[in-house]
């Protein structure tokens, strides 16, 4: 963690300001300490802030991103079938397109960073990036950015982010709050981290979409329960098999291949390994819950935001700006 991004943060729980104690330093880089307030003490292991347990609802991400580090960033795919599907992904939700969007000197938040591929976008635009995630996906993320003083990796919780409130140039969140309890509670955490005038993009999981299927559902639930005596392996296996044995099938007889996903839930990408990713992902997360779009618009407008407008990718991706007042709607 570069020493520039000490201003940022805050005791998640009090909201009082860090000091750094024991640390130890490679010039700018603040490789272990503590961060201290008056009541908490958080360690910073390996160069990142660690602000939550390790062990937490979202372990099944730590553990793919490990698995799977890099196949979502755009360096990996050149030349490949998802070529480009990360930018574009990127820019359609955030709500800009090709280069119009300078974000060169801005504090820029990724919440649910898992290993960093849309850091990675962000960094070309020129933002300095924290990146928060609540699993240990954050020791993937590091290693993705170590060399890179302009990022950030903490281990944090979503909804109650350890940034100082009004500190932020801008926020996303991608594909994640629907892995949390209260995606709401994130919305707001959101709006008090950025400061007045600024934007926020969110896109969260749509009703009736793939992760909404009943038989996706029932398949996380079983392996949920199954994770608590034999760990990842029955996912995985899952995972493997239904990505390997189906998928050419389904690629080469779409209709047959959608029979079998009402009861073999797969997710079918032109490129294997994002379908093994993606299909894994689907079917282990603890909470995944999905959304209509006036839900997404409710916990927006009631956060405070305007200039509230869908993006496009699906019916509950939006971008906002939060207001010049800086007044949420909502208690905090």
């Amino acid at each position: 963690m570069h020493v520039q991004f000490l201003k940022y943060f805050v005791d998640p729980t009090t909201r009082e300001p860090l000091r750094l104690e024991h640390e130890s330093q490679s010039g700018d880089i603040i490789e272990s300490g503590y961060l201290v307030s008056s009541t908490n003490r958080y360690p910073i292991i390996r160069g990142v802030p660690r602000f939550v347990e390790s062990i937490n609802y979202s372990k099944s991400f730590g553990w793919q991103w490990k698995e799977w580090p890099r196949v979502q960033f755009e360096a990996e795919n050149i030349g490949k079938p998802m070529e480009g599907h990360t930018r574009r992904m990127w820019e359609r939700i955030v709500g800009y397109h090709e280069c119009s969007l300078d974000l060169a000197g801005q504090a820029i938040v990724d919440i649910g960073c898992g290993p960093g591929r849309f850091i990675d976008i962000a960094r070309s635009r020129g933002a300095k990036v924290i990146g928060l995630d609540y699993s240990n996906a954050v020791e993937v993320a590091h290693e993705n950015f170590i060399h890179d003083p302009d990022v950030c990796i903490i281990q944090a919780n979503a909804l109650q982010m350890p940034i100082k409130s009004g500190s932020v140039d801008g926020a996303y969140t991608i594909g994640v709050l629907h892995h949390t309890p209260d995606p709401e509670a994130g919305v707001k955490e959101a709006y008090r981290v950025l400061a007045s005038g600024k934007w926020f993009s969110i896109c969260v999981y749509g009703k009736g979409g793939y992760y909404d299927f009943p038989t996706v559902q029932a398949w996380r639930r079983l392996f949920n329960l199954l994770g608590q005596f034999m760990g990842h392996t029955p996912p995985l296996i899952y995972t493997y098999f239904t990505v390997y044995l189906f998928r050419p099938i389904a690629r080469l007889f779409p209709t047959l291949g959608k029979a079998i996903r009402l009861v073999f839930p797969f997710v079918n990408l032109p490129d294997k390994n994002w379908s093994l990713l993606d299909t894994f992902d689907s079917i282990t997360p603890s909470y995944q819950s999905a959304h209509e779009s006036y839900e997404v618009f409710s916990w927006l407008k009631r956060s405070g935001f305007h200039e509230i407008e869908p993006t496009n990718w699906g019916f509950t991706s939006f971008s906002c700006v939060k207001n010049t007042s800086g007044e949420s709607l909502i208690q905090t």
